[in-house]
């Protein structure tokens, strides 16, 4: 669980830098991380980390918001998401997305959220009337809120979703995906990408060597 955590914080440290490259997509970027050995020699390791096409947009407005304290707020969302499946010949999917975020303030004025989503796509007929059944997805997401001081209010995060759909929303059970948050006074917009995937250097403790984590073996982690 401690190397999933640092996984995640780790792409959300990355992904402002990727979400700026994602507008073309599949765009593989090379990110080096300096290392120190126990000799004191510094070597770089490259990680290669890639995201696919923007998949899904939205818009999204308060419901609630409740302070706790100065630095601990509580906040309800619900949203509209237009999903694009990575299958080209797919048609465009129209949901709604609720959820409840918790948004800790840290004393270097980043803020550090997470939260539980619902998806649900349009639709709601029964077996005989021909109409598209409902479909729905959970995800769990972590983000970091104020990291760029020329655009305090936008964030970027890491968000995993889990789905029984065997239908349209199959193709998102299991995604791990970069998202970008724009806030306005009227609200926030969403975009969100793929996260295909990345070598992410770890180090031990005390021995200064390199450990690479890929995503079967973060879901192994999340597993345990």
């Amino acid at each position: 669980m401690a190397k999933l955590t640092l996984s995640l914080l780790l792409a959300i440290a990355l992904a402002t830098t990727l979400v700026a490259a994602a507008t073309a997509p599949k765009t593989a970027i090379t990110l080096v991380f300096a290392q120190t050995t126990n000799t004191t020699t510094n070597n770089n390791s490259n990680s290669n980390a890639v995201l696919g096409s923007l998949f899904l947009t939205g818009e999204d407005k308060l419901t609630s918001f409740n302070p706790i304290n100065e630095t601990y707020t509580v906040v309800s969302y619900v949203g509209n998401r237009t999903i694009m499946p990575p299958d080209a010949t797919a048609a465009t999917i129209n949901a709604t997305e609720t959820g409840n975020l918790t948004l800790n303030l840290q004393p270097n004025g980043i803020t550090f959220v997470e939260g539980q989503s619902l998806l649900v796509t349009e639709g709601g007929g029964n077996n005989n009337s021909g109409a598209e059944q409902q479909e729905n997805a959970t995800a769990v997401l972590v983000d970091l809120n104020g990291v760029r001081p020329d655009d305090p209010r936008s964030s970027t995060g890491v968000i995993f979703f889990s789905t029984n759909s065997t239908g349209q929303l199959a193709f998102l059970d299991n995604m791990i995906a970069i998202y970008q948050v724009k806030a306005s006074p009227a609200g926030t917009a969403i975009e969100m990408w793929e996260w295909k995937g990345a070598d992410l250097p770890f180090e031990n403790e005390g021995d200064g060597d390199t450990i690479r984590e890929t995503d079967s073996e973060i879901e192994r982690d999340r597993e345990r």
